[in-house]
């Protein structure tokens, strides 16, 4: 049985902010009498220590403390630095008891059950019991330092181990292999000292361990959904209900594209389903997450929030996707950093036939008349907690860079600053949920439908005749379809859109076999009608490396992740009245530049700065548009995308480029410049002589600004092409099955993807609109309730509003 952690990455992107970790020191635990190498975190109240033998091979004593809270928590080590690819040991307390598991990470999603035999924890009773603030785990772990890719080993006086802290109860406390919340309390790496570890006392302190019995884990996860028509056998799931109600339209994930595309169709008279698999996002469309403050108001509201989301409890994110998503309303809109980069007429240079700049710039013209982004959001006119800016603009501009306004000029993109543009509007996180939904909301030919998870698009051959859907925990399947001539748009993202169509029989045999053997109980058509296309082949991402640079004098950061709770009073005051710092963002500046490669490329590279630690600077640097590196997402036998390749420097020029930028900001802090262009603070890079090389080799991470899994273009991917949908974005093979997120985009921009990516699904949904279905192989249409006159209804109230998208 498997289950998936949800945060995997986290670790590893705090890898990349230093290279310089907390070690540990010596312990001794009263209780046990143990002698430990501990590390602690004083600000969250974990704290692991090891002890180990003199001669050790492969096993250690651990002792994991870990925080409780009213809706309890779990806690977990990881056998090295960052926890994807490594060997997890998860704790966390079920009344008096402690459960345990080992689970292995390949993603951002909840790890795997790890089930293989040769490793053992075994709880050591002095050391192991629950008070009203903490849990301990003391135990012996047998078979946990293999040395090998999953774990570390004792070659080294040193070894690096990574941790991670929630601070809500996993789904089921009493299963060992229940899915894990989000690790919102916290998570770091930090090194152990081995050598100092060892005692001669070990072997009488690991006779203190005792197994425990072992009873059967509850549930399981071998259910499958059955398929219409199947007879559901192995099932212990009902037989799907079929809802009564079709549509012309059903739109497939309520996120930063399908809100977009779903309103516009429905403003085009089709009668439209929008369907998202998490809840609302706001109070007004019924969140009920709202905040101790303001009660009108969600953490997903609050500008200044939206860099912390992950330390807040409940934030709504995926736990079955390669990397960070948002599962809610407004999807990664809704949780993202709010960045709105306005893409440059150059993004679309690799773009296909009526996809340039000028195909697509009345669709931008369309979006930012509703959801313009601000360089300015505070209504004084003022900017707030502005020393990151003004420091980082001393150095900038003391070495020949300009600044810009990057919603004024977007195309200025080498050598160039500017106050981040974000995505927010009357002092509130704007985005689709905010500046789409309303509009949607107002015609009748739009149904929202929340907390439903599309498992698979039903088909007939090559048309789509409905959806297969199922309750975000898993219950209740149901099959909606279409009206005749009817349409399915997968705008899922990135990460989970793939998953959509492998589930749906289009694919790569190698990917459609994992689907078909695996534990997720999906049933895929006849392979004699599966569609062969390469989802998920052509993955690409920003690869992001954050650098931290320690300010001279010191100074007080503020405290954005508290705004979730207490508010400092003069600064609530101002919010309401439109100002101050809780109207902005938590970034300070963009910046961007180019290179040219010898491969005749231009990649341009992006730095986003922010001071949200004390005394530290923060420049999260980004290699954006030009990058010629490409990954592969794959599918997991449990149904989460995982990575099979990263597509991060895989190409030497891209690492050329790369290197050079971080080059570039180590140099530009290495000497008193600040002083000479009259800043008051001086900056160094954390890590004294590091070089680029030394940082590109071990910092890289995720920019989560993922594209191309279902890449657009005209090379057919049935033909030995790359292309997985059209120039209409349909997807090859099929009559009326469209992807409108950001799986279809074939290049990278050059900043965050948040605009392009609402700018494209304008541009997709006028082609959907307008695409005539010819080819209607209906396996359902007896079951519609909309009579011919209601489609001719709608088709009328289409002539009227076609004219507002003019």
């Amino acid at each position: 049985m498997t289950s998936k952690l949800l945060g995997s990455l986290a670790l590893a992107a705090l890898a990349g902010t230093t290279t310089a970790f907390t070690t540990t020191s010596a312990y001794t635990d009263r209780n046990t009498g143990i002698d430990f190498q501990q590390y602690v975190d004083t600000d969250i109240g974990y704290s692991f220590g090891i002890a180990l033998p003199e001669n050790p091979t492969t096993d250690f004593i651990g002792q994991m403390v870990v925080p409780i809270t009213a809706d309890g928590g779990w806690g977990a080590v990881a056998m090295g630095p960052g926890m994807t690819g490594k060997l997890l040991l998860v704790a966390w307390a079920n009344g008096d008891e402690i459960v345990s598991s080992f689970r292995l990470a390949s993603s951002y999603s909840n790890p795997d059950v790890y089930s293989e035999s040769t490793v053992e924890a075994l709880p050591i009773a002095n050391g192991t019991f629950v008070n009203s603030t903490h849990f301990s785990y003391t135990f012996l772990c047998e078979g946990c330092a293999t040395g090998d890719s999953y774990s570390f080993g004792f070659s080294s006086e040193t070894t690096a181990l990574g941790y991670a802290v929630a601070s809500t109860n996993p789904t089921t406390v009493s299963d060992p292999a229940s899915a894990l919340t989000y690790h919102s309390t916290g998570a770091n790496i930090y090194v152990a000292n081995l050598t100092a570890a060892m005692s001669s006392d070990y072997a009488t302190w690991a006779s203190y361990a005792s197994a425990v019995p072992t009873t059967p884990v509850p549930g399981g996860n071998n259910s499958t959904i059955p398929s219409p028509g199947g007879n559901g056998s192995n099932s212990t799931l009902p037989n799907p209900t079929t809802l009564n109600t079709t549509y012309d339209v059903i739109v497939v994930g309520g996120g930063t594209s399908g809100i977009i595309a779903a309103e516009r169709l429905a403003e085009s008279g089709a009668k439209v389903l929008l369907i998202e698999r998490g809840p609302a996002n706001t109070v007004a469309l019924g969140s009920t997450q709202s905040l101790p403050w303001n009660d009108t108001l969600t953490a997903y509201d609050v500008p200044a929030l939206g860099s912390s989301l992950t330390s807040v409890s409940g934030t709504k994110f995926c736990s079955d996707t390669a990397s960070t998503a948002g599962c809610l309303l407004g999807g990664s809109s809704s949780v993202n950093g709010l960045n709105f980069i306005h893409p440059p007429a150059h993004d679309f240079e690799r773009w296909p036939a009526g996809w340039s700049w000028q195909d697509i710039e009345g669709a931008a013209d369309r979006l930012y008349t509703r959801n313009p982004g601000t360089t300015q959001p505070s209504a004084d006119g003022k900017y707030y907690n502005d020393l990151a800016f003004t420091t980082m603009s001393g150095y900038l501009s003391g070495r020949g860079w300009s600044e810009v306004d990057s919603i004024e000029s977007p195309d200025e993109k080498h050598m160039v600053f500017s106050r981040p543009a974000w995505s927010i509007s009357n002092h509130l996180r704007a985005g689709p949920a905010r500046t789409y939904m309303p509009f949607a909301q107002q015609l009748d030919t739009f149904t929202l439908k929340l907390e439903t998870k599309v498992v698979q698009v039903l088909r007939t051959g090559s048309t789509v005749t409905g959806v297969l859907t199922q309750s975000e925990n898993g219950s209740n399947p149901q099959i909606i379809n279409l009206n005749k001539n009817g349409k399915v748009v997968l705008a899922a993202g990135a990460l989970s859109t793939p998953r959509v169509l492998w589930n749906s029989g289009i694919g790569r045999s190698d990917a459609l076999n994992i689907v078909k053997s695996g534990t997720s109980g999906i049933t895929l058509p006849d392979s004699a009608d599966w569609i062969d296309l390469p989802v998920g082949h052509n993955l690409q991402d920003h690869v992001q490396i954050p650098l931290q640079f320690t300010s001279s004098p010191s100074f007080a950061a503020y405290d954005f992740a508290g705004l979730s709770s207490s508010p400092e009073e003069d600064d609530l005051t101002l919010y309401e009245e439109g100002s101050g710092t809780i109207t902005q963002a938590a970034q300070r500046m963009h910046m961007w530049t180019s290179v040219n490669g010898t491969d005749g490329r231009t990649r341009y590279l992006q730095g986003t700065v922010s001071a949200m630690k004390d005394s530290t600077v923060t420049i999260r640097t980004f290699l954006t548009h030009g990058t010629s590196s490409r990954g592969e997402l794959g599918i997991s036998a449990s149904g989460s995308t995982v990575l099979n390749t990263k597509p991060w420097l895989i190409d030497d020029a891209d690492r050329t480029a790369f290197s050079g930028f971080i080059q570039s900001l180590l140099d530009l802090t290495a000497s008193n410049s600040s002083i000479a262009n009259n800043n008051s603070i001086a900056l160094r890079y954390t890590t004294a002589g590091a070089t680029a090389s030394d940082i590109v080799s071990t910092s890289l991470i995720s920019g989560d600004h993922w594209v191309g899994s279902a890449k657009m273009g005209t090379d057919d991917g049935r033909e030995n092409g790359t292309s997985v949908v059209d120039l209409d974005t349909k997807v090859y093979g099929t009559d009326n099955l469209f992807v409108v997120d950001a799986s279809v985009h074939p290049d990278l921009p050059t900043g965050n993807t948040q605009a392009i990516i609402m700018i494209v699904a304008e541009h997709a949904a006028e082609k959907i609109a307008a695409y005539q279905v010819s080819n209607w192989n209906s396996g359902q249409g007896s079951n519609s309730t909309l009579p011919a006159t209601e489609g001719s209804k709608c088709r009328k109230r289409s002539v009227r509003r076609r004219a507002y998208w003019n």
